[in-house]
């Protein structure tokens, strides 16, 4: 097991990321460019968790990669948004994503409070 997987939103944004690539397979043509705008921001949220994970030495630094994550995360959710009201993917699928991104952001604002407090 990697060291960040001991952190909770990395696991939890694994797994979301996981099951988005699974099922973008699927994609219909015409939404090539869709497909690669989510798959980019997915991948964007497991690069603002390594630099916040690794930028041990500054909470301001720390504090912007975790509100960039929340931004990106938003985006995310807005994305599944419209894959559904555009019939791409079903409302099952719809509400198990959104559920996923919900208990992430949850987290994310856990940790962000945590942060403020710690200071």
């Amino acid at each position: 097991m990697e060291k960040n997987d001991t952190f909770k939103i990395m696991k939890n944004t694994k797994v979301l990321v996981s099951d988005v690539v699974e099922f973008s397979r699927n994609f219909p043509k015409s939404e090539a460019v869709l497909k690669k705008n989510l798959q980019e921001e997915l991948f964007n949220l497991i690069r603002l968790l390594n630099s916040y994970i690794v930028n041990r030495d500054s909470n301001r630094i720390r504090e912007k990669y975790m509100k960039d994550f929340i931004v990106s995360l938003s985006m995310v959710d807005y994305y599944f948004e419209y894959l559904y009201l555009n019939k791409i993917i079903s409302f099952k699928k719809y509400k198990g994503l959104v559920d996923e991104v919900v208990t992430i952001r949850k987290l994310a604002y856990g940790v962000l409070k945590n942060e403020k407090e710690l200071c």
